[in-house]
């Protein structure tokens, strides 16, 4: 990425609840691409994953100012500052000061010790000192850190990964459903402490973790840190807990590849427990970012939503095309599919937004034959066939025609 004056604070520009999920987007590392352009320095372009495929993003900075902005998304059709736009910003950011951090030296992350300041604050605000937490000398870390290894069985962490993944997960199925009268921000933002009742210390993000993650941060202790991530990691189920991708990139070093490699392994091996609870958006982000493509192909094949499968495709497509084209037939070939039971335009965007993923990975021939059958399925669709027909080539659309002028002459 190339280099650009300091940004300047751009929160102003974005509705607080468009910028909130613009933060869930960057942790989950859905911004796939930022490029500086090469003949205006002042021009930026991304690709960000959606909802509904990948959205183009254009953003003009001038000495550190954001002038102007556009996303291809339907929200950026009408609005310049999408979340996806306030995605991209953010991942500006955030490379800044990692750049800024690096060239100062101070490499390992402080989020855990901040988050244990505020709570130790919170929970004791009439302690003799507003600091008192900071006065913990590295002897006081150790024990802390001792106690809570053994306390949290991280001597034998794999064995139970399985069980916390569970519980992790069981409590985000409670929580989608319990959602609906919750804030969006409150059900993205929770990491539980597995085998802890959530409300004996939910002002963590990982509770009891996030305090042996700090402890971990105070002692420098990079191994430590490195197994609560790859855990985090594998217990993920909210687009914030992608965020762990990157904090295990800056602490891995020279390990990084054998970090990859023994979270891969692990969903490998536990293919239930992967997506357990939901999908799991850090382990996509790793296989994205990675271009891991058996291992995403395994990932998707072994359950994973069509959410997943859409962002994923073409690194599945990579590991057997032939196969991934079989799967979308069945999928998109379907009738009784779910993705035909409503007959709104919502329902018709989405299958449109496969037919443009599709023609993205496979090219313009498979989409189009896509395009038309799926039309020739719903003949009296008119709004899945104004999305699709665009999609199709002229010897398709002339096929078509010459369906619908034959079911006016024979209706059933």
């Amino acid at each position: 990425m190339g280099r650009v004056g300091q940004l300047k604070d751009f929160s102003s520009l974005f509705d607080a609840r468009i910028l909130e999920r613009s933060r869930g987007y960057r942790d989950a590392g859905m911004v796939t691409s930022v490029a500086q352009s090469a003949d205006d320095g002042d021009l930026w372009h991304a690709r960000v994953a959606g909802t509904l495929g990948f959205y183009d993003v254009d953003i003009r900075i001038h000495r550190g100012m954001v002038i102007s902005a556009a996303c291809t998304c339907p929200y950026g059709q009408k609005h310049s500052y999408c979340k996806h736009v306030g995605a991209v910003l953010l991942t500006i950011a955030d490379r800044q000061g990692e750049r800024d951090r690096r060239s100062s030296g101070d490499t390992l992350p402080d989020d855990a010790s901040k988050a244990v300041r505020w709570y130790w604050h919170s929970q004791f605000p009439g302690g003799v000192s507003g600091d008192a937490v900071d006065v913990l000398d590295e002897q006081d870390w150790d024990a802390v850190r001792r106690v809570l290894e053994s306390g949290l069985g991280m001597s034998d962490a794999q064995s139970r990964l399985v069980s916390l993944i569970r519980s992790n997960g069981s409590y985000a199925k409670q929580q989608s459903c319990d959602g609906c009268n919750g804030g969006e921000t409150v059900a993205n933002m929770r990491l539980l402490v597995p085998l802890i009742r959530p409300t004996d210390i939910t002002q963590l993000p990982h509770g009891w973790f996030t305090v042996l993650e700090a402890a971990y941060e105070h002692l420098s202790d990079r191994a430590g840190l490195r197994r609560l991530y790859r855990m985090y990691i594998l217990m993920a189920r909210t687009l914030p807990e992608a965020v762990y991708v990157q904090r295990l990139r800056s602490v891995s070093g020279e390990q990084w590849q054998e970090d990859c490699d023994a979270i891969v392994d692990f969903a490998n091996r536990h293919p239930f427990e992967i997506t357990y609870g939901g999908n799991n958006p850090a382990y996509e982000r790793l296989l994205r970012e990675e271009q891991l493509t058996q291992a995403a192909a395994s990932y998707c094949y072994r359950g994973s939503d069509n959410h997943s499968w859409m962002y994923l495709l073409d690194l599945v497509a990579q590991a057997d095309p032939e196969r991934c084209k079989s799967w979308l037939n069945v999928m998109l070939l379907e009738p009784d599919s779910e993705l035909y039971r409503m007959h709104s335009d919502d329902s018709a965007r989405y299958v449109e937004a496969w037919i443009r993923r599709i023609e993205t990975v496979f090219g313009e021939d498979f989409a189009s034959d896509l395009a038309f059958r799926i039309i020739s399925m719903f003949p009296r669709r008119d709004r899945l066939r104004a999305r699709l027909e665009p999609y199709c080539n002229a010897d398709d659309e002339a096929k078509e025609t010459e369906a619908v002028n034959e079911l006016a002459d024979n209706p059933r």
